[in-house]
């Protein structure tokens, strides 16, 4: 079984060498193939560890001491294991759908695929270090991936800039993590947070370094600004950045901080408050969106939120429905992503303001759209319903009811936003630009990719205790914690302390189906050219309601709160002072280059005076 710890490690490694070694020979599309296998092999080692870390057991593997305190110690549980299936399942979804999607790009693929893969091995390497100083190394591993493939277009300055932005604010924050570490380690004498002296190390200053730590790599308020900005980024990187690696390494670490040590109150009130504020802010930023990919962007901030929330409960049934969450997210966000590339691939833009009607020329992407969507929203029947009933449930219990409220409301939110986006793209006529392109659906292999993550929706969303039993249950044991509650069909409760949550899922769900079947009984047949009705006078022959309508209509309704709730100007005057005091002593150093025997004398009589009076 520790034999398997290593195999993810290997393939990966195997794949980005093959690839350096044999890119002037493969074809763009022969890389794609190459990088999907080595993530496919990496995901299939992950996945055959789960039977060993049932019953909140562990695989534990060392691979050799470098110094004393220092060591390649290998640890992987049950929290160690969803992220890691995360990382290599969503991520080998993703290379399969690059292999059409990037076989267009004249140059950098070998380039590409190398850093995809080395970015899906720095979170499994995260994830299952036991030392932190090898867990911050992959930290960072994973940021300056992030930092090469956000900017893969580096000849575009938006992507340039976007780049940097995702690595200032996301490494000077990482800062946090290092310092956190090495006072472990002044307490403590070792790195290895397994060790029996790791819960008298951790007290509160480590804590909240590590949290800001986690605050700037799951863009949680106000550490998100960065994510927007990478959006310049090819689509698939967006996928990989959003659903399965580089925000969900921050909330790996906040839920690992579960097994440091006990958690004070005030901690979890902190972390729930930053939850509950993050998943607003995203959700009122989506409103506004025109450009297809930021929205999605800043709907990924909003359901950090939720998960945070989730985490920051810090009862078992808070930490499990953040778990699940963070899995259902990862897989409908993948989902979302994919299809918005695929959008953009056939059309030749995100801008929703430029697409409408595509249902008809791209089935398959609009079907795969409409699974995502639903699930993102909370529809019945998909694991997003599953993942925010757990959410409320456990607040409930918790007695946190302003959470509940809060989340119900940013739920509502995300279901304007998301039909917002599914209507801006997919229904109405076709512009009048897309006309005369040949737009056509996404290849079988962009299809396969984008389906597979669908159909995981769905399942999860029936049978979510394949979920619950095999990865849920296991971490939560991994963390100390205990599920007192039986998760069935469809997400329903069987615990005697889920009796009302669970009868209102119920009614939830025969309401959804009573009004599906009332309007497929009452629908009169109608032509696709029939006008819309405003609330007024239709609209003029041609027209629709659509992304600037609804973008409109929230600017103006919300204008303040973007104000007031946007860091960004803060940052930019931070860093334009800090521009303009490198600037200041860089003409200061100039000037004392031009009179350096005076600069020596100068300097000699003020070392001499500092040692006399000392």
């Amino acid at each position: 079984m520790r034999t398997l710890v290593v195999i993810p490690f290997a393939a990966l490694l195997l794949g980005i060498l093959l690839e350096l070694a044999l890119g002037r020979i493969l074809s763009r599309r022969w890389k794609g193939r190459l990088a999907f296998i080595a993530g496919l092999t990496a995901f299939g080692a992950v996945l055959a560890l789960i039977p060993s870390i049932q019953g909140g057991q562990a695989v534990q593997f060392d691979l050799g001491w470098w110094d004393e305190g220092v060591g390649l110690a290998l640890y992987v549980d049950g929290l160690s294991l969803i992220f890691a299936l995360m990382a290599t399942g969503i991520g080998s979804a993703i290379l399969l759908y690059c292999i059409t999607y990037m076989a267009h790009e004249e140059t950098g693929t070998t380039r590409f695929y190398g850093l995809m893969l080395a970015f899906i091995g720095g979170l499994v390497g995260l994830v299952f270090s036991a030392n932190l100083l090898v867990a911050y190394l992959c930290w960072e591993i994973i940021g300056l991936c992030s930092y090469f493939l956000v900017g893969f277009w580096y000849q575009r300055k938006e992507a340039a800039v976007g780049a940097r932005k995702v690595l200032i604010i996301t490494h000077a924050a990482g800062y946090g993590f290092l310092i956190a570490i090495l006072l472990v380690y002044q307490s403590t004498g070792s790195f290895l947070w397994t060790s029996a002296e790791m819960s008298g190390a951790f007290t509160g200053a480590v804590f909240f370094l590590m949290l800001i730590a986690a605050m700037a790599k799951s863009v949680i308020f106000p550490l998100h600004t960065w994510i927007p900005e990478a959006m310049n980024a090819p689509t698939p990187v967006s996928a990989l950045l959003h659903s399965a690696c580089y925000v969900k390494a921050g909330i790996y670490l906040a839920a690992r901080m579960y097994s440091f040590g006990g958690w004070q109150p005030e901690w979890n009130s902190a972390v729930m408050a930053l939850g509950c504020v993050t998943m607003i802010v995203g959700a009122l930023f989506a409103l506004v969106q025109t450009d297809l990919k930021r929205l999605l962007a800043y709907s990924t901030i909003s359901q950090l939120g939720y998960i945070l929330t989730g985490l920051g409960l810090g009862t078992p049934a808070g930490i499990a429905a953040g778990l699940f969450y963070c899995l259902s997210h990862g897989i409908f966000k993948g989902t979302l992503f994919l299809c918005a590339g695929a959008v953009q691939h056939a059309t030749g833009t995100r801008d929703m303001r430029q697409l409408g009607g595509l249902e008809q020329r791209m089935p398959g992407t609009h079907r795969i759209w409409l699974v995502a969507a639903a699930a993102i929203i909370g529809v019945p029947l998909t694991n997003g319903f599953v993942a925010k009933w757990l959410l409320y449930s456990a607040a409930l219990t918790s007695g946190q009811g302003l959470v509940v409220l809060l989340a119900w409301l940013v739920s509502t939110f995300t279901a304007f936003y998301i039909l917002k986006a599914t209507v801006s793209v997919f229904y109405g006529r076709l512009p009048d630009e897309l006309r005369g392109q040949d737009i056509h659906d996404a290849s079988p292999t962009m299809l396969a990719g984008m389906g597979f993550l669908a159909v995981l929706a769905l399942v999860f969303g029936l049978a979510p205790q394949l979920l619950m039993k095999w990865l849920v249950v296991p971490a939560g044991q991994g963390l100390g914690m205990a599920w007192p509650v039986e998760v069935t069909w469809l997400g329903l409760q069987t615990g005697a302390m889920t009796l009302l949550t669970t009868a209102a899922a119920g009614i939830t769900v025969l309401a959804f189906g009573a009004g599906w079947v009332f309007y497929r009984l009452t629908r009169r047949a109608r032509s696709s050219d029939v006008p819309v009705f405003t609330g007024g006078d239709p609209l003029p022959e041609g027209d629709r309601v659509g992304a600037v309508d609804f973008s409109e209509l929230a600017g103006t309704t919300f204008g303040d709160a973007y104000r007031l709730l946007d860091p960004d100007p803060l940052y930019m005057g931070v860093w334009r002072g800090l521009q303009a005091a490198a600037g200041w002593a860089a003409d200061r150093a100039r000037g004392l280059e031009n009179r350096a025997v005076l600069v020596w004398i100068v300097g000699a009589l003020l070392l001499a005076a500092a040692m006399w009076i000392w």
